[in-house]
């Protein structure tokens, strides 16, 4: 009888130190999360959220909606010597890179090459040219900047929004705080460097 009852008794204390184990857990969770969603942490990660969500539109209309476009004459491009890849030409068109295929370049008219510049970053988007199709007739033919966000859609918008998706769908679980500190160590620095590559 008294082992049972010491048994009863060594449970119940058991099942009270998980008890207070887990309210402490809680609280210590719930603290955290309160931290983190007000003050100076916030606001940071907000001007994050607000920062990738405007960029995310800028690429997303610059990757859609061409600029202006200039007529290229043979001083603006010359052939890159620097790099290779088969089956491509590579042109460093303005300081932009692009890359025709082979097949295209060689059938296009060299004196009809004009660059389209994105509408709100200004940047090189594509070079448009006359290509030869059946030995008599010309067509028109475009290829993309390389190395470029345009060369990127959907995926660089997707990750662009994640930090705003965090902010609106915020909760006090492991997710969140997992997809904050990516926003701000991952996400941001990447929206930095591809800002970096599309000016330099």
């Amino acid at each position: 009888m008294t082992r049972n009852l010491d048994r009863e008794e060594t449970f119940r204390i058991a099942a009270e130190r998980l008890r207070l184990k887990k309210e402490k857990e809680a609280r210590e969770e719930k603290e955290f999360y309160e931290r983190v969603t007000k003050g100076t942490p916030w606001l940071i990660f907000k001007l994050v959220v607000i920062f990738c969500t405007t960029i995310a539109i800028i690429t997303l209309v610059d990757t859609f909606v061409d600029g202006k476009t200039k007529k290229l004459t043979e001083k603006d491009w010359k052939i890159d010597h620097n790099w290779e890849w088969t089956w491509h030409q590579i042109l460093d068109v303005e300081g932009y890179m692009f890359a025709p295929e082979l097949g295209d370049w060689f059938d296009c008219k060299k004196n009809s090459l004009s660059i389209t510049y994105s509408p709100i970053l200004q940047t090189g988007k594509k070079i448009v040219y006359l290509k030869e199709v059946n030995g008599v007739t010309y067509g028109k033919h475009e290829d993309l900047r390389q190395n470029s966000f345009f060369n990127w859609f959907p995926f660089l918008q997707i990750g662009l929004l994640i930090p705003l998706a965090t902010y609106i769908f915020k909760r006090q679980k492991p997710w969140f705080n997992f997809a904050r500190v990516a926003s701000m160590v991952v996400i941001f620095p990447g929206c930095l460097l591809v800002l970096y590559f599309t000016f330099f």
